[in-house]
């Protein structure tokens, strides 16, 4: 999150790796191509320089850099396409959410909602955080990562992540007790273990603490939830819309649509033309090959298995459309996603 911030710091160290996995819109919307990243910054008192660091799951990059700042530097306003989980290690983290400032305090822990509009404080004291980035892919049925049901964290999972409830700014996590439980953040650390140096089988490992760490949530720390009221109406009944695309890709029709929301064919029609600019089916279409793309770079399914799995029956007419979305065949995205390299040594270490 931070280190996109930075690229617009004229004053900023900036090295060229991990970054460029982010998307960044002249909005301030990012995006990443993966299912999991962690990242973190680190400051101490004095110093006009903080240290951070990123790391992805499938891509396999990791870098470090230093950052500087003057005492106070609110960082450039951002959302992501992904939920955002931060843990203060250290120290305390000041943000600016949707239009208003908040506190955070070591221990504490903070669930950032997506698409909802964030910067941070960065003074000159001691202070670190980390964070954990979740694409909406970690949690697909397609992808077979969670099985939580009969879990204590059932319901908060079902509530705050995967049901995608858009009137939330945030969740705050106050640990029970006054103290975080040591092992989140030896969590956090295994994870970024885990990603600092990939090896056979990390993947799933990953996914697993992941699951993990989510699972403690609800039974280790209080939380409290942070409205987001001031979202118009059309714009959060097309965010519950699109989730439900998501969610519901392979095989959803109008009239499962119609069911659930109880408006009729003309008003998707308009809704989705005024956020997308596409029709709905086009709209469809596009959710459709983006699953399918994601499930070529990170399994091994056959393209017939893929296009099935995103809904289209007919090879065929999935090769066309996706020649024509991605200007590849489906064998040849998955042939060009190889892992890259480790990108970046230990130049500055921020724990």
């Amino acid at each position: 999150m931070f280190l996109n911030s930075y690229a617009n710091i004229a004053d900023a160290v900036r090295d060229t790796g991990p970054w460029e996995s982010f998307t960044v819109y002249p909005d301030g919307s990012r995006q990443f191509e993966d299912i999991i990243s962690v990242n973190g910054i680190k400051t101490a008192d004095g110093f006009p320089f903080g240290s951070a660091f990123c790391s992805f799951l499938l891509q396999r990059r990791f870098g470090n850099n230093r950052i500087f700042f003057e005492e106070g530097f609110l960082t450039p306003l951002h959302r992501h396409n992904f939920i955002e989980l931060g843990y203060v290690a250290e120290g305390q983290l000041k943000q600016h959410i949707a239009g208003r400032d908040y506190m955070f305090n070591q221990g504490e822990m903070f669930l950032i909602n997506k698409d909802v509009p964030h910067r941070e404080y960065l003074y000159r004291k001691n202070m670190a955080v980390l964070f954990l980035n979740i694409s909406n892919t970690f949690f697909d049925k397609s992808m077979n990562h969670l099985d939580l049901v009969g879990r204590e964290s059932g319901d908060f999972i079902r509530h705050f992540i995967i049901a995608k409830n858009r009137e939330y700014c945030f969740v705050r996590f106050v640990p029970k007790g006054g103290k975080a439980p040591s092992r989140i953040s030896g969590l956090f650390e295994e994870i970024r273990a885990e990603l600092r140096k990939p090896e056979t089988g990390g993947s799933h490992i990953v996914i697993g603490l992941v699951e993990r760490l989510l699972s403690l949530l609800p039974s280790e720390y209080i939380l409290s939830v942070e409205l987001n009221s001031r979202k118009a109406a059309g714009e959060q009944f097309f965010e519950q819309l699109r989730c439900y695309l998501e969610d519901h890709h392979p095989d959803v029709t109008m009239r499962d649509l119609i069911t659930t929301f109880g408006h009729n064919r003309d008003y998707f029609n308009r809704i989705v033309k005024w956020h997308t600019g596409m029709t709905y089916s086009a709209f469809l279409r596009s959710i459709r090959l983006d699953k399918a793309a994601l499930l070529l770079k990170t399994t091994g399914l056959p393209v017939e298995e893929v296009a099935l799995r995103v809904g289209y029956e007919d090879p065929g007419y999935f090769y066309k459309i996706f020649r024509k979305r991605f200007n590849r065949n489906p064998g040849d995205m998955r042939n060009s996603e190889s892992p890259g390299p480790e990108l970046q040594k230990d130049r500055f270490t921020p724990y």
